[in-house]
């Protein structure tokens, strides 16, 4: 700050006709700190920086914040689809703007996302410990859907997590609330989707998606760097895990039937009739505005699935499923055929024909095999050995030369 003896000195500098530069020199204060007291002084406007232009980006930030919000964040593909909009920029323009977003993705991620009732439950599976069944032991796993409005749950637990029991778990929760919710948000779980496209939109599992279609929902996926999305699907599987399965000590379930029964119980006298921690209300209180903006069911039947899966034939003609191998006739070794379980008999599909049937195997690795689909296989050209090269080595030739010449070559002549 400028003391009263410094005023006059600048003012004295300056009637005296020295420069900016001298004056700063001299009195040593920065020549922009002299420039705005001397503009202050006389009266004349200041000016600051000059704004930056505008980038070549700005237009295109509506379309590209449209695009995060779908889950694309790759560059090349953004940049891709910006030269098709006549974008004329760099690259680096692009990846600049796009460091500060993910940043901040990443910031919010502490951020509660709420939904409006009805809008959207999640849903995820989590690992629930092991059953032991037959001699054999499977994985337990966890299904809960929750509503992100009430927080009300479904929960049920499995042995696998095919595609057809999610379905059938989908449903379950359906038929029992009576109604479906407008969106379904999913972890990147591959049951439901495949991978992405060269623009980098979700490719879903064609099943799936045509079980969405049916029932009348839109299958979301948690986007990336925004991991605050799933916090609720989250938050059940813990509570399952910590409320209910801790709950189960001392009195633990003889079969899957059996815990299902135990897991049907408690969240219907615990889960769903609990005061939440975060809304501070009691979640069938909420429940009310959830059904109320939801999908109607109106007795609609299950979706028409066949649990079936595409396999391809080994080379020897067996097909694996469900860790056993399963024979088909020879002639389709190496091809793809489709394999359904129909509880009494495996069948295997190639196109629209049925080429075998099987009794379902009574143990895992087991090797069923019908003897007339192996009947007529070709065992293919033997080599006869390995493959060898022969050399027939020829004797040397002697030249034959008269004594002579030796005694000659003894003498120090040459021959």
């Amino acid at each position: 700050m400028f003391r009263g003896k410094d005023v006059e000195e600048i003012n004295e500098l300056k009637r005296q006709g020295l420069s900016i530069r001298a004056i700063s020199r001299l009195t040593g204060y920065d020549r922009r700190t002299v420039t705005r007291y001397l503009l202050k002084a006389t009266g004349k406007p200041t000016y600051g920086p000059r704004p930056a232009p505008a980038s070549k980006l700005e237009l295109f930030k509506p379309y590209l914040k449209e695009r995060l919000q779908a889950g694309v964040w790759n560059a090349q593909v953004l940049l891709r689809e910006l030269r098709e909009r006549n974008f004329d920029g760099s690259y680096t323009i692009l990846t600049d703007w796009l460091r500060p977003q993910r940043k901040e993705a990443l910031a919010v991620a502490v951020r509660r996302f709420e939904t409006p009732p009805g809008k959207q439950a999640q849903v995820d599976w989590g690992h629930l410990g092991s059953l032991q069944q037959d001699g054999t032991e499977h994985q337990l796993w966890g299904f809960a859907i929750t509503m992100g409005y009430s927080r009300r749950m479904k929960a049920l637990a499995a042995t696998d997590q095919k595609l057809g029991t999610l379905l059938r778990m989908h449903e379950a929760a359906f038929m029992e609330w009576g109604s479906v919710p407008q969106e379904i948000l999913y972890d990147r779980m591959r049951t439901v989707w495949t991978g992405t496209d060269e623009r980098g939109e979700i490719i879903w599992n064609a099943v799936f998606l045509d079980f969405a279609r049916y029932w009348g929902f839109t299958p979301r996926l948690c986007r990336p760097y925004r991991a605050q999305t799933k916090g609720k699907v989250e938050s059940g599987v813990k509570y399952i895990r910590r409320n209910f399965l801790c709950g189960l000590q001392g009195r633990e379930p003889s079969s899957l039937a059996d815990l299902n029964g135990e897991l049907r119980r408690w969240v219907a006298e615990v889960a769903n009739k609990r005061v939440h921690g975060t809304t501070h209300e009691q979640v069938l209180v909420r429940w009310d505005a959830d059904q109320f903006a939801m999908q109607p069911v109106n007795g609609r039947a299950s979706y028409p699935y066949v649990d079936e899966e595409q396999r391809k034939v080994a080379r020897d003609a067996y097909v694996s499923w469900q860790g056993s191998r399963y024979s088909v006739p020879w002639i389709y070794a190496g091809k793809e055929v489709w394999v359904q379980d129909r509880g009494s008999a495996i069948e295997v599909r190639y196109g629209g024909e049925r080429i075998a049937v099987h009794a379902p195997a009574v143990r895992q690795h087991q090797v069923v095999t019908q003897h007339e689909h192996h009947h007529g296989i070709p065992l293919g050209n033997k080599q006869s050995g390995k493959t060898l090269i022969h050399i027939e080595q020829n004797a040397p030739i002697v030249e034959h030369r008269p004594l002579a010449a030796y005694e000659a070559l003894s003498s120090g002549g040459a021959l």
